[in-house]
């Protein structure tokens, strides 16, 4: 990304991927945080962005990765492409779709498609642009990851992570901490902008996020 100050745009999550029963919703092809190429998103990233990388997954593989265990599919190298995903392939917008499977089958699998295998406890780093979709288990076991999306400073954060970070401070845990990992965790964690008066936290205002949607609703 070009920069050393990055932050954490949402806080760690998984995805767990349950034996497929043949009937249930895939995850189509699409581009993550913030591109959100073939993903039904307000705010999407026009192309190209050039050699400007706004945001770096990172895929921690509790179990398994395996091609007959859902491992992730790839299109390694699309990331230069600068585009979103062909929509022949079977994009997250189409595969939301109640009954698309069942009408046009699964996504793409060809050979442009690559599955990473790598055992638990395996990380994988990827560009936000590179096209991906989670795999289909056909296995009894669940394949879980813990998913982290990491953006420059500069770009808005997929979810608000302040709430999560005055936990932490409460806890025991933050405690046990010495004061560079105290120090990197809030520089991952709070979001901030420069103002008059200095740096400020960047938050979610509860009060004005119901208001907005109420007006939302209402029409106006």
């Amino acid at each position: 990304m070009q920069t050393d100050d990055i932050r954490l745009s949402h806080v760690p999550g998984f995805a767990v991927l349950g034996q497929d029963d043949g009937k249930r919703n895939v995850q189509g092809w699409h581009s993550d945080f913030p591109y959100h190429w073939g993903v039904p998103a307000r705010g999407l990233v026009p192309t190209p962005s050039g050699k400007t990388v706004l945001g770096v997954q990172r895929n921690v593989c509790v179990s398994p990765f395996t091609r007959e265990g859902g491992a992730t599919a790839f299109k390694l190298g699309s990331h230069a492409l600068d585009r979103p995903p062909p929509k022949e392939w079977g994009d997250a917008t189409a595969h939301a779709k109640p009954g698309y499977r069942a009408e046009h089958g699964l996504p793409y699998n060809g050979p442009e498609a690559d599955v990473v295998d790598a055992p638990g406890g395996s990380i994988i780093l990827y560009d936000s642009r590179t096209w991906h979709r989670a795999g289909v288990n056909r296995t009894p076991k669940k394949r879980a990851a813990m998913l982290q999306a990491m953006t420059p400073m500069y770009i808005f954060p997929k979810n608000d992570t302040s709430r999560t970070f005055k936990k932490l401070l409460d806890s025991p845990v933050y405690d046990n901490l010495n004061d560079r990992e105290k120090h990197e965790i809030q520089n991952l964690m709070v979001h901030q902008f420069i103002g008059p008066g200095g740096e400020y936290a960047i938050t979610v205002d509860r009060d004005l996020t119901e208001t907005v949607k109420t007006a939302t609703t209402s029409g106006y």
